[in-house]
């Protein structure tokens, strides 16, 4: 009974670390556009099974968090830092070898819509 206990309370620890870690990744989602002239218009960051992703025309790439706002840009070998305005993410410099961009949060994601899709595939069932 105290292993089946013990068990119960770790996996809901898990759970609960997990939870938090996504909403604290969730302040980083939403689209962010770029200067006319730079090498993407732009970029949008989600969260993807536990872990940052930015996609673009130029493809996707985890984005690894090192410091407070600063992330790795894994798949380019890069960096994503994320500008804040009164607390709130409004922009982010991406610098990858020798480009560096500024964007613009322009819109933040819901993850609303995604439970309404899961909502409207299982009435389908």
């Amino acid at each position: 009974m105290q292993k089946t206990a013990c068990l119960i309370i770790l996996l809901l620890t898990g759970l609960l670390v997990q939870a938090q870690q996504d909403t604290t990744l969730q302040q980083y989602t939403g689209k962010y556009k770029f200067p006319d002239g730079s090498v993407i218009s732009e970029m949008t960051v989600t969260i993807e099974n536990g872990i940052l992703m930015a996609g673009s025309v130029m493809g996707n790439s985890e984005l690894k968090k090192t410091e407070g706002d600063i992330f790795e840009v894994v798949a380019y070998s890069g960096t994503a830092t994320f500008r804040r305005t009164e607390g709130k993410i409004a922009g982010v410099q991406i610098i990858v070898r020798d480009i560096i961009m500024e964007g613009t949060k322009s819109e933040s994601l819901s993850i609303a819509p995604v439970f309404m899709k899961l909502d409207k595939i299982s009435a389908g069932l």
